[in-house]
C-alpha cells in the first residue's frame, strides 16, 4: 500500500511540475513558443495586440518575428511582442466538401466491406 502512495505522489508532483514550467515558459517568451511548437507550414489564426487580425500559414521563423502568408500569396512579418493571441486552423482535404463525394466514398467503404463479408463467408 505504501508502494502506491508514493508512486501516486511522484506521478502527481511530476505532473504539477511539467505544467508549471508550460505556464511559465510560455508567458516568458510570449508566442514564439507556440509558434516554434506549431512549425512551419500550419496553418494559424493571429490576433494582434492593436485588435487586427490575420490568417494564412507559418512559412518563416526567426528569433524575433515569424512570417504568415496568406491564401492570396501575401506575405507579412509579425514580431512576437505584437501577437496577442495565435490559433491554429481546421485542416481540411478540399474533395471532402463536396457532398457527392462523401455519398461515393461511402457507397464505395460499404461495397467493399459487403463484398469482403460474402468472400469470408463462402
Amino acid at each position: 500500500m505504501a508502494i502506491i502512495v508514493v508512486l501516486l505522489f511522484c506521478v502527481l508532483y511530476t505532473v504539477a511540475i511539467a505544467a508549471q514550467d508550460h505556464k511559465s515558459s510560455f508567458a516568458d517568451s510570449k508566442d514564439k513558443a507556440e509558434v516554434t511548437r506549431l512549425g512551419f507550414g500550419k496553418r494559424v489564426n493571429i490576433k494582434l495586440q492593436n485588435g487586427a487580425q490575420a490568417a494564412g500559414r507559418i512559412t518563416g521563423l526567426a528569433e524575433d518575428r515569424f512570417v504568415v502568408t496568406n491564401s492570396k500569396g501575401t506575405a507579412t512579418s509579425f514580431a512576437y511582442a505584437e501577437v496577442s493571441r495565435i490559433t491554429t486552423q481546421n485542416e481540411k482535404l478540399g474533395i471532402f466538401h463536396k457532398a457527392w463525394v462523401r455519398i461515393i466514398f461511402t457507397a464505395a467503404g460499404v461495397g467493399a466491406l459487403i463484398v469482403l463479408a460474402l468472400q469470408f463467408l463462402d
